[in-house]
């Protein structure tokens, strides 16, 4: 009894299941099936009981020191890329993700400037087609831009000399350069198919150091990190050859996964049938039944190609697009969806 008080354990019943009607299952579930089932329906798929939020309460009220934002955004969800190509927000997670980009610079530049909190550059990850490099222009407008591949270079990224028409050479700064002393964006581009020794001179401008010492021209000295210098990267890290090591991933603390609006898509006029394509086939990748699915640039393809050639050549046009691999997968579902077969276009 004095346990009992102590602990105010109610050992007859666990909310509403009697541990009687408990112990009688454990006891006739090896006698019935029915028995088995009841029995597995009183208990979490783990085996342990898990907490639940009371009704009409948020779990993170509930926890010790959790702290609730409001909503980063506005109503305004088109953006203008520098090409002019609209750009419509998506949420990251309650926030818009434009302002959030925008919000996560802001506190990197306090950081860099007090070191009061930590620096939150952003790696955006995801299929091709998704709209990483997007996002990141929609976001700053001007950035400096690397495409990463496995033969990028450390002038690459901080500069080098090139000859001029009079046969000298002449010192250019690269990206690197540019967005540090500008106080401007550097944007890295399938951040994950270079070298991690080639971006080991990117990593000492993102640790709060001051200046960037150009080690190939010493003419050219050491480049003040100006205020406003932000790092962002983005690349596909089931591409082949993609390396993601944990000195890179330990230092964009800021990380998102990004996918393909559905509703998004079709809001931007994208046809349903071709949409409920995209999805089957996004769940079917999923499962490993195929490694291919279109995202939301092939989708914008699709729209723009069966407005101009018709639906039928489209539809040839994206099973010629896809991996000659996964093709047979995606004619089987574009013949369930459509009820009649495609072929891939072909002259």
């Amino acid at each position: 009894m004095e346990y009992k008080e102590k602990y105010n354990t109610d050992f007859t019943s666990f909310g509403e299941i009697k541990l009687g009607d408990v112990m009688s299952e454990v006891f006739t579930q090896i006698l019935s099936d029915d028995h088995e089932a009841i029995l597995s329906a009183k208990v979490t798929p783990q085996g342990r009981y898990v907490a639940r939020a009371p009704r009409g309460r948020s779990v993170a009220k509930q926890v010790k020191g959790a702290k609730n934002i409001e909503a980063l955004g506005n109503d305004d969800n088109v953006f203008v890329r520098p090409n002019g190509a609209k750009y419509f927000a998506n949420n990251w997670g309650v926030h818009q993700d434009v302002a959030t980009l925008q919000k996560a610079r802001e506190a990197t530049i306090k950081a860099l400037s007090t070191g009061v909190v930590s620096p939150m550059f952003a790696l955006l990850y995801g299929e091709p087609g998704t709209g990483k490099t997007a996002l990141v222009e929609a976001s700053f407008g001007t950035v400096h831009t690397v495409m990463g591949t496995g033969d990028t270079e450390v002038a690459d990224l901080i500069g080098g000399y090139i000859q001029t028409p009079s046969g000298s050479f002449e010192w250019v700064d690269g990206p690197l350069l540019r967005a540090a002393e500008n106080g401007e964006v550097l944007f890295i581009d399938e951040i994950g198919l270079i070298d991690p020794k080639v971006l080991s001179i990117v990593y000492g401008a993102m640790d709060g150091r001051n200046e960037i010492v150009v080690t190939a021209n010493p003419a050219r000295g050491n480049v003040a990190i100006k205020e406003g210098f932000y790092v962002v990267s983005a690349t596909n890290p089931n591409a082949p050859g993609v390396r993601l090591s944990e000195a890179l991933l330990s230092r964009f603390t800021l990380q998102v996964e990004m996918t393909t609006n559905w509703e998004l898509a079709r809001k931007m006029g994208v046809p349903d049938y071709i949409v409920r394509i995209a999805m089957n086939l996004s769940k079917k990748r999923e499962s490993n039944e195929t490694s291919w699915s279109p995202q939301m640039r092939e989708l914008l393809a699709f729209r723009d190609i069966a407005e101009v050639f018709g639906t039928d050549f489209a539809i040839s046009n994206l099973l010629a697009s896809s991996p000659e691999i996964d093709r047979p997968v995606v004619a089987d579902v574009v013949a369930r969806t459509m009820g009649q077969e495609y072929k891939p276009a072909r002259i």
